[in-house]
């Protein structure tokens, strides 16, 4: 646990569980809202199962949102600003390189699985995407680049100078 302690980890470590977590979350509800609509059954007129994704997405984004601030306050409040600065920067560069291997894996044709098991680290920031998702109506790269940098958020729950 000793690199627990270490400031310049703490961010990464932090959302990265944090994220794990509202991953989990993602998928609990998920399968709960699926198992709801197919207990309703058929349609009666086509007689056709509909599944919809519902609200689960903005029930995540809440979560997510709440976690992100709840471990922040837990976890990182006790920083100086500029260690969590130089810590939540190791998590924009993380989120960038998986956005530009994800974009590049797209572009030939394809989606790396990969991506999407190392997108569970970042889930605890997806309620920004989301909101600039919803706000815009539309999911395209412009939108998305934004909220690569919300781990800088916690900078607000830094001091801003060591005690003596």
């Amino acid at each position: 646990m000793e690199f627990w302690k270490k400031p310049l980890l703490r961010v990464p470590l932090v959302l990265a569980g944090t994220g794990i977590v509202c991953r989990s979350l993602t998928f609990l509800l998920a399968f709960s809202w699926g198992r709801i609509q197919i207990a309703r059954g058929p349609d009666p007129v086509t007689g056709a199962y509909e599944l919809s994704t519902g609200y689960v997405t903005e029930i995540v984004s809440v979560a997510a949102f709440l976690l992100f601030w709840l471990a922040g306050w837990h976890f990182v409040r006790g920083l100086e600003r500029r260690q969590i600065f130089f810590s939540a920067t190791i998590m924009v560069v993380w989120q960038a390189v998986l956005l530009v291997w994800e974009q590049i894996s797209q572009a030939m044709g394809g989606y790396s699985w990969l991506v999407h098991y190392l997108y569970a680290t970042t889930e605890s920031t997806m309620w920004a995407s989301q909101l600039l998702f919803h706000l815009f109506d539309q999911v395209s790269l412009p939108l998305a680049v934004p909220a690569l940098f919300t781990p800088y958020l916690y900078i607000l729950l830094g001091k801003s100078k060591a005690a003596p």
